[in-house]
């Protein structure tokens, strides 16, 4: 009879798990559903960003390329004409009215290459600026793996040696690495500060630029990242 009656109570344990089982199971693929869609959606936004911004990138460094081949083909065609005026001035002393009149006129087609120069630099601080604005956005790896080219950039309003050609470099440099990060799913391990104000070296997964994760399996608590303002923000769910 007890026999029996063991038995009953497994059979009506095993029923009630079955019918709730598929429940929690439902509940908790929702749940995964909604997050991924979500995170899918940031990351298509922030990678339809990074596509305009190539874009944007591509066409500035094409213009570039452009200007800057025609300037120094006319700079070296105006120095040539300004030697070979020199030398005839030195050589004769007729024409030297009509030699003035020409190294004159090379001369103010310098001037014309340096205010053209002026126009470029004044672009090349733009760009910079909004490279060290998007660096004070992007996540701790990047930043890290683009410093050798980001620390040779000057903030706005400081003087540097540099030219205008290794000025844009460094600004290409750092955008094409920004944006191969952006369509990578990254893996690194960091030190990060837990909710109960403790330090935890954890393994974070980064969607990109849009998104990061990573669990703490000590504290039990799962902590997702985003771009902000002023840096990532890390919020525990």
């Amino acid at each position: 009879m007890v026999r029996k009656t063991e038995r009953w109570r497994h059979a009506r344990w095993a029923r009630i798990g079955k019918r709730r089982f598929p429940a929690f199971a439902g509940v908790l693929l929702l749940g995964t559903a909604a997050a991924a869609q979500e995170a899918a959606l940031e990351g298509r936004a922030a990678l339809e960003k990074w596509v305009e911004t190539k874009r944007l990138i591509c066409k500035e460094r094409q213009d570039w390329r452009a200007e800057k081949a025609l300037l120094e083909d006319r700079i070296q065609l105006v120095r040539r004409e300004t030697q070979s005026l020199k030398e005839s001035a030195a050589q004769a002393s007729s024409g030297i009215g009509e030699a003035e009149q020409k190294l004159a006129e090379a001369t103010a087609k310098i001037n014309e290459l340096k205010a053209a120069t002026a126009g470029l630099a004044q672009d090349i601080v733009r760009l910079e600026a909004g490279v060290l604005t998007l660096l004070k956005q992007a996540p701790t790896p990047i930043v890290e793996r683009v410093r050798p080219l980001s620390q040779r950039i000057p903030k706005p309003g400081t003087e540097t040696r540099l030219g205008l050609s290794e000025r844009f470099q460094n600004v290409i440099g750092v955008l094409n690495e920004m944006n191969k990060f952006s369509r990578e799913i990254t893996v690194t391990s960091e030190v990060r500060d837990q909710p109960d104000g403790a330090k935890a070296e954890v393994t974070v997964v980064y969607l990109g630029i849009a998104r990061a994760y990573y669990c703490n399996a000590a504290s039990g608590v799962a902590v997702i990242g985003r771009p902000g303002p002023d840096g990532w923000v890390w919020e525990p769910h």
